[in-house]
C-alpha cells in the first residue's frame, strides 16, 4: 500500500515553548537573587520614570507639585509647559524620579487628588517632557 492515497499533508507543529522556571516558596532565594545582591547598581524596572500630571490650574507653580510628588522620592525635574504663542499654561505638567519604583508609588497615590483646587489625573507618560528648544526644532524639520 501506498501512502500517498490522497491524505492532505499534515503541517508540522512548532515547538512548545520552554517550561516556566520552578516555582519558590516564600522568602527562598534564588542564586540569581545572590549574584544581585551585591550589585550596587540601580534596579531597573519596566516602569518609566517620569509622570504626566493633567488637569492642573493656570495658577500651578513647580514647587506646589514638587512638594507633594517629593514624599515619594527624590524629584530631578518639574516641568509646567507653556502655550509657545501666548505663553499661557498648558494645563498639565511632567515630574521626572530618579528611580521608577518612585515614580510609580507617587502615580498610585497622588492619582485623584486635589492640587491647586483642581482634581489632578497622573499617568506614566509615554516619552519624556519636551523643552521649548526642542519643540521648536521639531517645529523647524517638519
Amino acid at each position: 500500500m501506498s501512502s500517498s492515497r490522497g491524505y492532505p499533508k499534515l503541517k508540522r507543529r512548532t515547538p512548545s515553548p520552554p517550561p516556566p522556571p520552578p516555582r519558590r516558596e516564600r522568602g527562598e532565594k534564588s542564586s540569581k537573587d545572590d549574584a544581585n545582591a551585591s550589585d550596587s547598581a540601580p534596579r531597573y524596572t519596566a516602569y518609566p520614570t517620569t509622570l504626566l500630571v493633567r488637569n492642573l490650574s493656570q495658577d500651578t507653580r513647580p514647587e506646589d507639585l514638587r512638594i507633594p510628588f517629593e514624599s515619594f522620592g527624590p524629584v530631578n525635574d518639574v516641568y509646567l509647559p507653556r502655550n509657545y504663542h501666548t505663553g499661557k499654561p498648558a494645563g498639565f505638567g511632567f515630574v521626572k524620579y530618579r528611580n521608577a519604583e518612585d515614580a510609580a508609588e507617587a502615580k498610585h497615590h497622588m492619582n485623584n487628588q486635589i492640587i491647586c483646587g483642581h482634581q489632578i489625573s497622573v499617568v506614566f507618560s509615554k516619552e519624556d517632557a519636551k523643552r521649548p528648544e526642542q519643540m521648536l526644532a521639531k517645529e523647524h524639520n517638519t
